[in-house]
């Protein structure tokens, strides 16, 4: 309450530092997803990945937008590299190979696409965007595979 005080009624070179706000975690229940050419561990356990709300409402919105939505997706792919010896890419892709890849769709279009290695190293994870001042992105988030990652998000390493 005086943080809201301070930012409307004093000048900014009068105000005190202000403690930043948190940010707000996605809590809602994963929503189920259509999966084509589903994978398995194994074990015989599924391979599955989790798609944010807002990652779905973003997607969908960026997808509505391209020229050709019923082929769009965003690819995510683990390649080799990054501070921490793999890192997350991203990319709008409309090159989906039905026998390789495994796409995961949520009720209002919005697609995902991986093929095996990724998934493999991603299951149980979450696809994410986030809008903060420094920019918005889509994001890997709560990997169960990863043992550490680096400050930005964008590699991490597994224990073998």
């Amino acid at each position: 309450m005086a943080s809201t005080f301070l930012r409307r009624c004093l000048p900014r070179h009068a105000r005190p530092l202000l403690a930043p706000r948190p940010r707000l975690l996605h809590t809602s229940a994963p929503r189920p997803l259509n999966v084509t050419n589903p994978q398995k561990d194994p074990d015989g356990n599924p391979l599955t990945i989790t798609i944010t709300p807002a990652a779905s409402t973003r997607l969908s919105q960026i997808l509505a937008k391209e020229r050709n939505p019923a082929a769009a997706a965003l690819r995510v792919l683990v390649t080799s590299g990054g501070c921490h010896g793999f890192q997350y890419t991203m990319s709008l892709t409309d090159a989906i190979d039905a026998a390789e890849d495994t796409i995961f769709e949520e009720g209002d279009g919005a697609r995902v696409v991986m093929d095996l290695p990724s998934l493999e190293l991603l299951s149980g994870s979450k696809v994410d965007y986030e809008n903060e001042l420094i920019g918005s992105q889509f994001r890997i988030v709560d990997n169960p595979a990863a043992t550490s990652s680096c400050g930005c998000g964008a590699s991490f390493d597994v224990k073998f």
